[in-house]
């Protein structure tokens, strides 16, 4: 049986890993009406809307 072993990490490294990780979700979290319509600008140019009398027909 072989035993794999993992370096652990330093309380440094594990305290600047959560403070990255809680950056990049608070930017996330502050910029997502931005992202959001920036995602759905793009599916409108790929896939464009259909006239709504094209729809209802």
């Amino acid at each position: 049986m072989t035993v794999i072993s993992f370096p652990l990490l330093s309380v440094a490294d594990l305290v600047r890993g959560v403070l990255v990780l809680s950056l990049v979700a608070s930017l996330l979290m502050f910029f997502r009406p931005l992202l959001s319509g920036l995602v759905r600008a793009l599916v409108l140019t790929v896939r464009p809307r259909t006239p709504r009398r094209q729809r209802t027909a």
